[in-house]
């Protein structure tokens, strides 16, 4: 039986469902697995958002209720599809963000449909480099602690020579001081 994905829904303070809004898909890691959605309210990216008062996108942050994004990658993949036909999404400002072990679904994510996104920003994790040319067409921004012990930095490196071996745009910024999360 499919469990459906549970999520929570930030939308920019003066909303109205009849303009178009850019939209943050963004995939939480390992410590934030399981039923209680609420735990989502606590990331970096719903923190920053609380504080803006003029953050222009919307974000959605589905919760992964199995051992690991991987486990319910269709039904993710479900998921991300349905909310990007929204009316009031901006099909041409989709983008998407994940940590830790929402980084390595992202990665995969923008593998999949990479038609969907315009832009994304991955933090501390990797993805199946040999597979990057995919992704030519994307800019991506990562981010990585150097003293990452969890998710080694290698991860990202390698990932961001091999999009951009493929013609792609992808940049990476190392923290010197920071170890895996690099988000706070």
């Amino acid at each position: 039986m499919e469990i459906p994905l549970q999520f929570i829904t930030k939308y920019p303070k003066a909303f109205d469902e009849n303009k178009k809004y850019p939209l943050v898909i963004y995939l939480h890691g390992a410590g934030s697995r399981g039923r209680d959605v609420s735990i989502l309210e606590t990331a970096a990216i719903m923190q920053y958002r609380d504080k803006c008062e003029a953050f222009p996108a919307i974000i959605i942050a589905p919760q992964c209720h199995a051992d690991t994004w991987f486990d319910i990658f269709q039904d993710l993949l479900a998921f991300i599809e349905k909310q990007t036909q929204k009316d009031y999404i901006d099909e041409n400002r989709i983008y998407l963000t994940g940590v830790s072990m929402g980084c390595y679904a992202s990665w995969q994510v923008l593998m999949s449909k990479p038609e969907l996104f315009a832009a994304a920003a991955i933090l501390c994790g990797g993805g199946m480099y040999w597979n990057a040319g995919r992704l030519k067409n994307i800019p991506i921004y990562a981010y990585h602690g150097m003293l990452d012990e969890d998710v080694k930095v290698e991860e990202s490196i390698k990932m961001v020579n091999a999009v951009n071996r493929s013609g792609g745009k992808a940049s990476l910024t190392i923290f010197e001081d920071l170890e895996h999360n690099c988000w706070d």
